[in-house]
């Protein structure tokens, strides 16, 4: 059994959460992640609402009594906190946050009896996540999909392990395989994070079937890390922070190309989202990170964790230094 400080601190059998990806995970998922043994989360930052948020948690509190959390973008609770008080007010186990300073909103959340978990992707959000009382920090690297910073994973994880060895710190970002997770295990990291892993999963209902299909089909090689998507949209990104995304049509084509995406804003926008409405990867953004290469079919999430975990179980028992 990999047991840590992370599995310890919520009861857990296995290292890892999966990531709270906003508009690519829900109740299913969390569900089925807590179930198995890990920590189940789902993203809140998006647009859904009260109801659906509500919804969600009622879902994997059918389902299971074990810990689950909510993740939100940090810079998004303060225009429109709805959603980070009924998290506080069902008592949901974990909050996580990411992108930016999560003060005040990380005391409200450990005053509420939460546990905290802040994703960071430089030391300067590593110390402030410390500083506001963080109870585990999850450093992202740049292999993740998703929203991330420019730094990779390896050097940013023994620096934070380094210099915070009193908090339990996740890995997040490329793992997908249990020679991965043994790596950041081995590293000093007490679990991971993840999320390309679990997108081609049935219970993540959330992600169009072709789009899981473009997960499966990839050999890691095929990402791009861009602001493409983020200059098409209205969500506010701090500077550093871009999505790492399929590097599809789109992209291939417009990528760095900031100035001439300004003069056709507008109609680029419109193509964006009629291509995510009609699931078409080679215009809307598909979102997965550099280990997509190791998922290689549509597998239940209990199936994908287990796996990943014994693997890693099984490499260090036999690890010869």
């Amino acid at each position: 059994m990999l047991r840590t400080r992370f599995t310890d601190l919520l009861g857990l059998s296995l290292p890892v959460m999966n990531a709270p990806m906003s508009n690519h995970s829900g109740g299913r998922l969390a569900a089925a992640v807590s179930e198995a043994g890990g920590l189940g989360t789902f993203g809140a930052s998006n647009g859904l609402g009260a109801d659906w948020l509500r919804e969600q948690i009622a879902y994997v509190r059918g389902v299971t009594d074990r810990p689950f959390g909510v993740g939100f973008i940090t810079q998004l609770i303060e225009p429109d906190p709805e959603n980070f008080e009924i998290v506080l007010d069902n008592g949901v186990s974990v909050v996580i946050f990411s992108f930016t300073d999560p003060q005040p909103w990380l005391g409200r959340a450990r005053d509420a009896g939460a546990i905290t978990v802040c994703q960071v992707q430089s030391l300067e959000l590593a110390q402030m996540a410390a500083d506001g009382g963080a109870d585990v920090l999850m450093v992202q690297g740049n292999e993740a999909g998703g929203h991330t910073g420019g730094m990779n994973l390896l050097p940013l994880l023994v620096a934070v392990v380094e210099k915070y060895p009193q908090l339990p710190v996740l890995a997040a970002g490329g793992i997908t395989t249990g020679r991965a997770l043994a790596a950041v295990l081995a590293a000093g990291a007490d679990g991971a994070s993840l999320g390309t892993a679990l997108l081609a999963t049935p219970e993540a209902v959330e992600v169009p079937d072709a789009f899981k299909e473009r997960v499966v089909l990839s050999d890691g090689q095929d990402t791009a890390f861009t602001r493409l998507y983020d200059l098409l949209g209205d969500t506010p990104w701090p500077n550093g922070i871009a999505g790492r995304v399929y590097r599809n049509r789109l992209v291939r084509e417009w990528d760095g190309r900031d100035d001439a995406i300004a003069e056709r804003r507008e109609e680029l926008a419109s193509d964006v989202a009629a291509a995510r409405a009609r699931h078409d990867p080679e215009v809307a953004s598909v979102y997965m990170g550099q280990g997509a290469g190791a998922v290689n079919a549509i597998r239940p999430a209990a199936e994908v964790i287990d796996g990943i975990c014994c693997e890693a179980e099984n490499l260090l028992s036999n690890l010869k230094v």
